[in-house]
């Protein structure tokens, strides 16, 4: 059946004005919204069935109020079609969700009318609203309401084309100073060159960083036009007497797709390589000699040839940081040209010399012919090779669990597997033993994650899913597409 979408104006401008104004939640007292006789009969029937409790992530507290019983913020994650469910993420929490092609309401959606467009053109990491009912266990979603456009005023933003101009010019000569005021974490995998961290949640804190002259432009940045808190910080240094205070409403996401982010050598260090999260590191320069930063590529030109190195990885999406001597060679070259081949770049601020200023090692020898990335394993996420093994032995005390749709196994199924479609999961937990490790798997990986998160949230302790393709071919199994 074909969906028709609804733009809720009044839910959209609620929104917007909780967004608009952090600092005053959405007073519990106000009217509601008169709705149509229609959508007061499917409020009364959600009510009767939805949970004793809503659930939102901590930063949308930032903005609204704690959300209603059978409510959950946060951020949208996976979305599977052929188990007609999608993932929310709650902070370190995964929901699980299911819908109804037929009846799902999306508010605010992408452009089109089709609902797998709809889902698929939603950015992963949206903020967004679901409304559920509970029904034979599983929590199912009426409204899906996408986080609406901010609306900033023109004399209020700086746009793209004038931010560059300054960046290229930098703070003393372009006479400003620019503030990423998302949470420093985010700062730190990356950010507009020259920015400083001012966190909103912490403004009130760490105001100090903001510059003497009141009357110099101040410009703040953060996630894009659906984001609450450069216009937040900018209202409150409008507060304490700044006279020109701006925002790059556009954000990270935009200037991300067009130019090249920056990294300090202290965040590469303390927050990437400490933490042993996955990054490809590209050394730009052509003579490599006196030693490397550990674990970087050779990336000296943006030849086809080199630029491949990377381009191999895209589907793995790699964050990637480029150094050079000082800071003001190749490195930007080449990570513009990452950039324009649609791979997001950063450049480490003061190149290698900066590094080394920091008293930070160098690896000896030259750079590596050729990158390579491993993503950081998912919680609960079970590496191929270790699948393979399972597959090849499956252990007494282990059960494939084969979360794929009924129709789906006439091409072939793991010899011993049992199969449950992610759909019944839910309700069908009894059949499964609590005193083997389970390990859950699909097509793509996607229906595998649910599973997995649906069976922690019933309390399976020894769970774990593989993140890759299974495809049955003739009643051979091809796994990870090998």
């Amino acid at each position: 059946m074909r969906l028709t979408f609804r733009l809720n104006a009044v839910a959209a401008a609620a929104l917007l004005a909780a967004c608009s104004a952090p600092q005053r939640p959405p007073s519990p007292a106000a009217a509601p919204p008169q709705a149509a006789p229609e959508a007061k009969v499917a409020v009364a029937a959600a009510a009767a069935a939805a949970p004793a409790g809503g659930k939102q992530a901590k930063i949308c507290s930032l903005c609204h109020a704690p959300p209603a019983a059978g409510t959950i913020r946060g951020h949208f994650d996976e979305v599977a079609f052929k188990a007609k469910s999608f993932q929310m993420k709650v902070d370190a929490d995964t929901e699980v969700v299911t819908f109804d092609p037929a009846t799902l309401k999306v508010v605010n959606p992408p452009e089109g009318a089709d609902l797998e467009k709809v889902l698929k053109a939603v950015r992963k990491g949206m903020e967004s609203k679901v409304d559920y009912v509970v029904e034979g266990g599983q929590k199912k979603v009426t409204t899906l309401t996408l986080k609406p456009k901010l609306k900033v005023a023109e004399e209020k933003q700086v746009k793209t084309a004038e931010l560059e101009k300054l960046v290229a010019q930098g703070p003393e000569k372009g006479k400003y100073t620019l503030f990423d005021a998302r949470p420093f974490p985010k700062f730190a995998e990356g950010h507009i060159p020259t920015a400083q961290s001012l966190p909103f949640p912490s403004f009130e804190k760490e105001q100090g960083k903001l510059p003497a002259d009141k009357g110099s432009l101040v410009i703040f940045y953060c996630a894009g036009v659906t984001c609450a808190l450069s216009p937040a910080a900018r209202d409150a240094a409008e507060k304490l007497g700044y006279t020109n205070a701006k925002i790059y409403h556009e954000g990270l996401p935009v200037w991300s797709k067009g130019n090249p982010m920056a990294l300090e050598p202290k965040l590469l260090k303390e927050a990437w390589m400490d933490k042993a999260q996955p990054i490809v590191v590209l050394d730009a320069r052509t003579n490599t000699a006196g030693g490397v930063i550990a674990g970087a590529v050779a990336m000296p030109d943006t030849t086809p040839a080199s630029l491949g190195k990377v381009a191999k990885l895209k589907k793995l999406k790699p964050p990637v940081v480029v150094y050079d001597a000082d800071g003001a060679g190749s490195a930007a070259a080449v990570a513009k040209a990452l950039v324009a081949s649609g791979q997001p770049a950063m450049v480490l601020t003061g190149g290698l010399a900066a590094w080394k200023g920091a008293g930070y090692p160098l690896a000896a020898g030259a750079p590596a012919a050729e990158a390579a990335f491993t993503p950081k394993p998912k919680a609960g996420e079970l590496s191929v090779e270790a699948f393979k093994q399972l597959v090849a032995a499956t252990p007494a005390n282990v059960l494939l669990l084969d979360v794929r749709n009924a129709d789906e196994l006439a091409d072939g199924a793991f010899k011993g597997s049992v199969n449950i479609p992610a759909t019944q999961l839910s309700s069908r937990t009894a059949e499964l033993p609590k005193d083997k490790k389970i390990v859950t798997h699909c097509s793509t990986g996607v229906r595998a994650e649910m599973a997995y998160n649906m069976l922690k949230g019933a309390g399976f302790a020894d769970v774990a899913f593989v993140n890759t393709t299974v495809d049955f071919f003739g009643g051979k199994a091809e796994i990870g597409g090998e």
